[in-house]
């Protein structure tokens, strides 16, 4: 990305502490930090003044990377003998500020000890502004999410067929990971869930020992990180050549239907300043008339980005309210305890005109089973 784009994002930031009578805030999450400035290294602390540019406090480890990903950037760069903290203490110090915003992220020991280096400095929470311009993705987020898909879906693909019987859970993990590194992916977005039968049904189900031999379908959640942005995608489907019974097809394609058809209501009301409790409700409202309230424990979605859990949350007592340039997962679940779960799961661009699926991969009942 160009300089610009992200002089652009610091103008946008300074504007909206102006509006929170903010003058200074140290940003310290690292996505933060990214987002403002491209400089992809940790350990550093960003702290944006309005009355001048960022400036960037690392150390020399990230020199030359500092150069290379943000060369207009004004950086303070500290030696061997001194740590973040101090040299943060001293930049404060010369400018001269004793009023300094922080983000929720920030420790309370760190904040005590900026406080024990500053003796007179009074600190004050300053959260979710950068958080609210990261929400509303500009082209070449999108474009960089769309390639994050993109890689996750290759890998998926490659994966589907490869599954053997003596597979265990933990097997499918590594498995799957190893597809879309070899397909461009930087990493996983997160650790990958795969589920086999019954476990299906825990949401969060850690990879276990359980070989794929056990059962006839399983459910597989994962995502690709690119340069920094996620993907998330959820599917639940049968295994080749794996056994099950027709009465527990039949009723995992009921479930599945619930769930596919919760799915789509939730995406049709993917517009420009739609409350998202009403996303939410769109959904959990259908699987709840169909009787499978309790069985959906979690919520609708949430963005992607930088982070793969970000504005907006989509739960049913979320305030957020939908804007075009959001990117969101939308993932209704049925888990039925001891028999197996269903969750579908794809990402979403929110446009001025609705929502745009930017997954591609198949959710048919025929091509999964």
């Amino acid at each position: 990305m160009g300089s610009d784009r992200y002089v652009r994002r610091q103008d946008q930031l300074i504007q909206l502490l102006k509006e929170r009578q903010t003058k200074c805030l140290l940003v310290t999450h690292t996505p933060n930090i990214t987002y403002l400035t491209g400089f992809t290294g940790d350990s550093s602390f960003l702290l944006v003044h309005t009355d001048h540019r960022p400036i960037l406090i690392s150390d020399q480890r990230f020199t030359v990377q500092i150069a290379e990903e943000c060369p207009d950037l004004e950086a303070k760069i500290r030696g061997p003998q001194r740590n973040t903290y101090q040299e943060t203490a001293d930049l404060l110090k010369l400018l001269q500020i004793q009023n300094l915003g922080v983000e929720s992220s920030i420790t309370f020991a760190s904040c005590e000890l900026l406080k024990s280096l500053v003796p007179a400095l009074q600190l004050h929470l300053c959260s979710g502004a950068i958080e609210q311009l990261r929400a509303i993705k500009d082209s070449a987020e999108i474009e960089l999410i769309q390639t994050a898909i993109q890689i996750a879906e290759a890998g998926f693909q490659a994966y589907r067929p490869m599954i053997q019987n003596r597979d265990t859970e933990k097997d499918l993990v590594n498995l799957l990971e190893m597809l879309m590194k070899r397909v461009g992916a930087d990493g996983p977005a997160f650790p990958i869930i795969v589920g086999i039968g019954e476990r299906s049904a825990l949401p969060h189900c850690p990879p276990s020992s359980k070989v794929a031999s056990s059962s006839g379908f399983l459910l597989t959640d994962w995502g690709a990180k690119y340069h920094g942005y996620h993907s998330d995608i959820t599917r639940v489907f049968r295994r080749t050549g794996g056994e099950i019974s027709p009465t527990d097809l039949a009723r995992i394609e009921q479930i599945y239907n619930v769930v596919h058809e919760a799915q789509q209501r939730a995406i049709n009301k993917l517009y420009p300043g739609t409350h998202v409790r009403e996303v939410d409700q769109a959904a959990r409202g259908w699987i709840t008339e169909q009787g499978f309230g309790e069985q959906f424990n979690h919520g609708l979605g949430h963005g992607i980005g930088l982070e793969i859990h970000e504005a907006p949350s989509i739960r049913y007592n979320s305030e957020d309210i939908l804007q075009a340039g959001m990117v969101v997962t939308i993932e209704p679940g049925i888990y039925l305890e001891g028999f197996g779960g269903v969750r579908i799961e794809d990402d979403v661009l929110i446009t001025e005109d609705g929502p745009q699926v930017l997954t591609k991969l198949t959710k048919s009942w025929s091509d999964l089973w």
